[in-house]
């Protein structure tokens, strides 16, 4: 029991010394050419309070190296306040903007107005709608997974989001459907704003795989409004 009491403080010890240095992990994402800055920081700010909280478990006062105390702690949490209330004041526009967007849409050509990004938005909107989890992967090309659902069952679907003026064709869907094995997910749904060739529609029959063109989608995020 001593030893492992004896551990935590020094993984404490070791913590204490990596927050004194929290101003420069916090800011580091600001050099990251791709990827959401925002988000990085969030994340990093986040981290570096679990720090802290196992720090001060142990009754050991944080180092600071490049803030003194007690300015180094007040600074520490109002950093803290302004990037998640500013992460979370985003979460809510973008949600309203999205929102704004897929209601002013009356045909599937409408949809085409939106970028891709846009348009995975508004997927995984509809599925939050019905009661899901869901969330996109920030994934790029035309093979991957574009958003990841985890249904109130437990259950993971995958689906690749198409925003498309034309019609999906089969080797498309075939192409999505190896994915969908790969990734072991239950169901796998593959939304465009176009349509699907009668190949493509033939070919999903008896498989876990559902295809939503624009006209369907646009009628499911009317239903999961209202619902």
């Amino acid at each position: 029991m001593a030893f492992i009491i004896d551990t935590f403080k020094v993984i404490a010890l070791v913590l204490g010394f990596i927050f004194a240095a929290w101003p420069l992990i916090v800011v580091a994402p600001l050099g990251w050419r791709r990827g959401d800055v925002l988000r990085g920081m969030t994340f990093a700010w986040v981290i570096m309070f679990l720090s802290w909280l196992m720090v001060r478990a142990t009754s050991t006062k944080p180092a600071s190296f490049l803030i003194p105390e007690p300015l180094n702690s007040y600074v520490f949490f109002l950093t803290g306040a302004i990037l998640i209330g500013i992460f979370v004041g985003r979460g809510v526009v973008r949600r309203g903007g999205i929102r704004r967007s897929a209601d002013k849409a009356r045909s599937p050509r409408d949809l085409l107005d939106v970028s891709p990004t846009q348009f995975e938005d508004m997927v995984v909107e509809v599925y939050r709608m019905r009661g899901a989890k869901a969330w996109r992967t920030g994934a790029t090309g035309d093979h991957g997974v574009d958003v990841v659902v985890e249904t109130p069952r437990g259950e993971k679907w995958v689906v690749q989001c198409k925003r498309w003026r034309g019609w999906v064709g089969e080797p498309q869907v075939r192409d999505f459907y190896g994915t969908m094995q790969h990734e072991k997910a239950h169901k796998g749904v593959l939304v465009t704003t176009g349509t699907f060739s009668n190949a493509a529609r033939r070919w999903v029959q008896g498989k876990p795989l559902s295809l939503v063109d624009g006209k369907t989608f646009l009628k499911a995020w009317k239903d999961a409004k209202k619902g």
